[in-house]
């Protein structure tokens, strides 16, 4: 029970009031798939950067990086769910193509974060995040 407020707390929690949620991810292990895009250079560059806030919102996979900050760029949504009892599960398309899942256990700040980019889902790696309000 205490985790399911967690997780709803993490999810429905007013960002207006926060200001910005940062998550931000080193890698502990990474997949060896080489299904994994070359572009997001994840074995040089191992981390996850998500910065979110009631407007905007931010996502860096190794060296690959889309903002709806960036009016240039490329369409993009979000969603975010309820995983499991302790999971909060975020979901990103860019151009309208479901590109990235990223599930965060919202107990040991873990993360596992997947690629969607050739329709099948591809894991990238397993996280720890630090979570941080700005």
């Amino acid at each position: 029970m205490k985790s399911i407020f967690f997780v709803t707390a993490m999810l429905f929690s007013s960002l207006s009031f926060a200001g910005q949620r940062v998550f931000d991810c080193q890698a502990t292990k990474l997949s060896k798939s080489p299904d994994v895009s070359e572009d997001f250079n994840i074995q040089k560059n191992p981390t996850v950067l998500l910065i979110e806030d009631a407007k905007n919102w931010s996502l860096n996979v190794g060296d690959y990086s889309v903002s709806t900050l960036d009016k240039n760029g490329p369409a993009l949504a979000r969603e975010s769910s309820a995983a499991s009892d302790t999971e909060v599960r975020y979901d990103f398309w860019v151009e309208a193509s479901y590109e990235f899942e990223l599930v965060i256990n919202v107990v040991d700040h873990t993360a596992k974060v997947y690629w969607w980019g050739l329709g099948e889902q591809t894991e990238i790696g397993t996280f720890q995040c630090e979570v941080s309000v700005k």
